[in-house]
């Protein structure tokens, strides 16, 4: 899968679409993904919801495992994420997300996704337990 098509599918009709997450980069086994924090990721205080960053985490981590595995014959869930926040996030500040897989079986695969802003601070620091299952037949 490239870019193009990663994007197309993370826009069309989805959460990252709508919420504005972009796949930037796909290695071997890691995806990267960006946001730029704007006035639909605010809570009260002009500061970002932690929740994006989970919405972040599960984004770059789904597309992680979808590429790894038979998507005619597999889908993959996540089925765990959590997060610490560690710094704020504020309207403008460009975030990346990167996927850095710590386990990858048969059923299951666990990836960390570090997101950092503009400046490299981490933001948040995450991680995501994601189910593969086959496919009804």
């Amino acid at each position: 899968m490239d870019l193009e098509t990663m994007n197309k599918m993370a826009t069309e009709n989805q959460l990252s679409g709508a919420l504005g997450i972009s796949m930037v980069k796909i290695e071997d086994k890691s995806v990267t993904g960006t946001l730029t924090v704007d006035h639909r990721h605010l809570r009260p205080g002009n500061i970002m919801n932690g929740g994006v960053s989970l919405v972040l985490i599960e984004t770059i981590g789904s597309f992680s495992s979808y590429l790894l595995i038979d998507s005619k014959k597999q889908n993959s869930f996540g089925i765990q994420v959590s997060a610490n926040h560690l710094s704020i996030a504020r309207p403008g500040d460009v975030l990346t997300a990167k996927s850095e897989p710590i386990h990858l079986g048969r059923t299951t695969h666990i990836w960390d996704v570090n997101i950092t802003n503009q400046n490299g601070k981490l933001v948040s620091s995450g991680r995501i337990t994601m189910l593969v299952t086959d496919n009804p037949k």
